[in-house]
């Protein structure tokens, strides 16, 4: 697939740009990834095939693996075809078990020899092969570095045991969501040093978690709502009109226009009208006054404890065979009028959002906007990274001057070095952020990847107030996203599902031109990673233990 522009934005922290071509693209008929079929892969000579070709057409690192170790990837398809096209067991034809058994084995070490050298630490592929003549495969995961030896990190369960107490007033909160997804924070000034911040969080799901987005006001359907129930829709109602004891009419029309005007109160109440008055004070200025969650508080409370309009017990003294048609009628077009009408769920989502996000506000992002947080340490040990947004969210606050964090490039074509330029990504300050430049001291690991490195990068983009300490971080700066919007990576199931990628679609390198990828950010003061008996020590007795790095940071902080 040719892709001659590019629009930057999506995936990346810059406003949009175009760019063209850095190399034409063959232009000879390629095979995208998805539209290979599982009648493409007939033996392992189609297995690794597929395999390399998948690499070839969106791997972003070719050229930099090339300079770094002198990765020939056409040189690794003449070696490696052959050896893979010597396994013969794939279709399970006249094989035994052990036969399977030890190709499938051959295979993954070839993979390994093949997939170790990668420098993206984003990378890794899933190969189904065959096992057993029974049906059964095994499924090998492969990933850059995986021969390796890891560095120790401090598991971020770990470090909250041993800083909560070492914190004034601790806040701390975790959010669980349904995809898998989690985030934890905790925070608060040091009580060794009180005017040193400390932040950290487990992964960057900031502003899914904590971000309060509101509307401009709530309960307040707009004027000819159909789906609004009136008085005047009560009295035409065929349901009502067709019972015949007029005074039984009468009866349960007005008991439940009665409950109408009772649900009613609640959203044409003072209370609400303050509600809604105050939205736009907090949107001009992200500040959560004391009788504004009060008042948020009671109006929550207010809303769970509503007229039931939805339970027959309530209608049990009007309620006979003759009103039984009516009365359901009603409830139906009450239930429209609370769940569509006037939507009461998004006012009680965002209450409770406003409610649960308040303490972060409160005590970390609007003192950091008036300027009351004088040094700050921000802890991303650990913190494997997560959404993007969230380098507009929070890691902007920091940010004083508009400058170039680093560089970002994808793939224009299919061939191996087929690439864009190097675009800028920009970092941009935050209205709300903190109003002059303030020491800021980051902590990182061989656990801190993906956006933890953007957002390090970023925080360093801003002069030498803002400094790295720590091990190095993990090397996996390379950019995610959708491959339908550029022509690097993908993150999708191959050959119906034999193979399954996970390859990001971007480049990254630092405002220094180093592509850091396997390497990570390099700290600018560097300490040593934790021995075993450290990581033991501050899970076993954190009132006890020193963390190392943390020392170091306060000690930076004092001579600010």
């Amino acid at each position: 697939m040719k892709k001659n522009i590019i629009y930057l934005g999506f995936v990346l922290l810059s406003a949009s740009a175009t760019f063209n071509s850095c190399m034409q693209d063959n232009d000879s008929s390629v095979t995208e990834p998805t539209r290979y079929t599982s009648n493409d892969v007939k033996s392992y000579a189609d297995l690794f095939k597929v395999f390399w070709t998948v690499m070839d057409q969106r791997y972003n690192y070719f050229y930099e693996q090339k300079g770094k170790d002198g990765m020939d990837w056409n040189a690794i398809y003449k070696e490696y075809y052959p050896k893979f096209a010597a396994l013969k067991s794939y279709n399970r034809i006249g094989v035994s078990d052990a036969e399977l058994q030890a190709d499938a084995e051959k295979a993954s070490v070839y993979f390994t020899e093949i997939v170790n050298p990668i420098i993206d630490r984003h990378f890794y592929v899933k190969i189904n092969v065959p096992f057993s003549n029974s049906g059964i495969t095994n499924t090998y995961t492969f990933y850059g570095g995986m021969k390796e030896a890891r560095a120790n990190i401090y598991p971020f369960g770990a470090k909250y045991g041993y800083m909560k107490d070492r914190l004034n007033d601790a806040e701390s909160r975790t959010y669980n969501y349904s995809d898998g997804g989690s985030m934890t924070y905790l925070m608060g000034s040091l009580k060794s040093n009180p005017d040193i911040y400390y932040f950290s969080y487990s992964s960057f799901l900031l502003a899914r978690s904590l971000k309060i987005d509101l509307a401009d006001k709530y309960l307040s359907p707009g004027p000819g709502n159909s789906l609004v129930l009136t008085p005047a829709a009560i009295e035409n109602s065929p349901q009502l009109n067709a019972i015949g004891d007029i005074n039984k009419r009468n009866e349960v029309k007005n008991f439940t226009i009665n409950i109408l005007n009772e649900w009613n109160s609640f959203p044409n109440s003072n209370e609400m009208k303050s509600f809604n008055s105050q939205i736009g004070t907090f949107k001009s200025t992200e500040v959560l006054s004391d009788s504004f969650l009060d008042l948020i508080q009671q109006l929550l409370t207010k809303s769970k404890n509503l007229v039931k309009y939805n339970s027959t017990t309530t209608y049990s003294s009007v309620l006979n065979s003759e009103t039984l048609p009516y009365i359901q009628w009603f409830m139906q077009e009450m239930d429209n009028h609370v769940k569509y009408g006037y939507n009461l769920s998004q006012f009680q989502t965002a209450a409770d959002k406003i409610l649960t996000s308040a303490p972060f506000y409160k005590k970390f992002l609007n003192p950091l906007h008036k300027g009351d947080i004088k040094k700050v340490i921000i802890d991303l040990r650990g913190n494997g990274g997560g959404n993007i947004v969230d380098a507009r969210f929070f890691t902007d606050r920091f940010i004083t001057k508009s400058t170039v964090a680093f560089y970002q490039r994808t793939k224009e074509g299919n061939g191996q070095f087929n690439y864009t330029p190097w675009v800028p990504v920009q970092a941009q300050s935050h209205m709300f952020g903190i109003p002059g430049n303030i020491p800021v001291a980051v902590l990182t690991d061989k656990g801190s990847a993906s956006m933890s490195e953007m957002s390090t990068l970023m925080f360093k983009s801003q002069g030498t107030h803002a400094i790295s300490i720590g091990d190095y971080s993990a090397g996996a700066t390379a950019g995610l996203g959708g491959s339908d919007d550029f022509n690097g990576g993908t993150r999708d199931k191959v050959a119906g599902g034999i193979l399954e990628f996970y390859m990001p679609l971007m480049a990254t390198k630092t405002l220094n031109d180093e592509v850091i990828e396997g390497i990570g950010v390099k700290p600018d003061i560097y300490v040593t990673p934790p021995s075993d008996a450290e990581v033991a020590q501050m899970t076993s007795s954190p009132k006890t233990f020193t963390d190392r790095v943390m020392e170091e940071a306060i000690k930076y902080l004092l001579t600010k």
